[in-house]
Parts: structure tokens; C-alpha cells; sequence
């Protein structure tokens, strides 16, 4: 009884060596997807995360005035709908006016003579009208008239992307 388990041993440690080498025989640089390659892998905590967006510099109000607009923009990309805050100082009758107006993002593709470009509409809560802003790149925006040309002729007249700081706050 004793030679026909250790026959048996050696039998399936044999058999379970065979087969070990027969997978030696696959190609190199293939990966099989395994149990932890799915649903055990731990999240990514920055995948859809909400982003914000700051943008300085000056614009020209409806009124004529020339404003100091600082635009915060909260989306998941810089290319999706989300929501917006809006502080703009300006002088009038010699007086300092701070206003501040909020609402929701839409993300427009396309316009009049440019199919490509990406248009931001400033939809205000407060009942404002509708501020649209073209995007260049990822790092200015452009205010935008009814006939979607740009408000100002003047090259100044931008808001710059602020390069987003290093917290100083840490998370304990």
C-alpha cells in the first residue's frame, strides 16, 4: 500500500510538472488578466474627480466698463459642463463696484467660421444674461458678443489660467 501512494505522489508531481512547462511554451509579453487585474485592483481616488479652474485678467462689461474679472470654473475636464463663480471689480461714477455672480458651466463645441472651437456659456442663477467666453487652448478665454466676434479688439482684454498652487493644507 505504501509503494502504490508514493507511485501515485511521484505520478501527480510528475504530471503537475508536465504541465508547468507546457505553459513555458506561450508567447513572451502576454499577459493573462487575473482576478486582481479586475474587480480586487484598488480604485484610482483621481479619476472623475471635480477640478477647478482659475482665470484672472481684465474684460469688457456690457456697460462699457472695463472689468477685473477673476472666473472659477468647477468641472470634471476642462471640456465638460460644470459650474462657475465670477468676482469683477470696476470703477463707475468714480466709485469701486464689486460684484460677484454664479451659475452653470455649458461646454459649447463649434461656432460661426470655426466648427472646432470650444465655447464656455456662463449661465447665470441671478437671472444675468449669458456670458460666452471662447477657450484657447487650456490657458485663456476670450469674451464673446451676441454675433460671437470677441467684445475687445484689445489683446489685453483676456483671462489668463492661474497654474494651480501647492496646497499649504495636508491631509492627516
Amino acid at each position: 500500500m505504501k509503494n502504490f501512494v508514493f507511485i501515485a505522489a511521484t505520478s501527480a508531481a510528475f504530471l503537475f510538472a508536465s504541465c508547468n512547462s507546457c505553459n513555458s511554451n506561450k508567447p513572451q509579453g502576454i499577459v493573462l488578466e487575473t482576478e486582481t487585474d479586475s474587480i480586487f485592483m484598488p480604485n484610482d481616488s483621481t479619476v472623475a474627480d471635480l477640478q477647478t479652474f482659475v482665470y484672472e485678467g481684465l474684460m469688457p462689461m456690457d456697460n462699457g466698463n472695463i472689468a477685473d474679472y477673476t472666473l472659477t470654473i468647477k468641472s470634471l475636464g476642462i471640456d465638460e459642463n460644470g459650474t462657475y463663480t465670477i468676482f469683477s471689480t470696476f470703477t463707475s461714477d468714480t466709485s469701486l463696484i464689486k460684484q460677484q455672480d454664479n451659475g452653470e458651466s455649458i461646454v459649447v463645441i463649434g461656432m460661426p467660421n470655426d466648427s472646432t472651437a470650444i465655447i464656455y456659456q456662463l449661465v447665470s442663477a441671478n437671472n444675468k444674461p449669458t456670458i460666452n467666453l471662447k477657450v484657447h487652448g487650456d490657458s485663456a478665454l476670450t469674451k464673446l458678443n451676441s454675433q460671437m466676434q470677441p467684445a475687445s479688439k484689445d489683446g489685453k482684454h483676456k483671462l489668463m489660467r492661474k497654474k494651480e498652487e501647492e496646497s499649504i493644507f495636508t491631509d492627516y
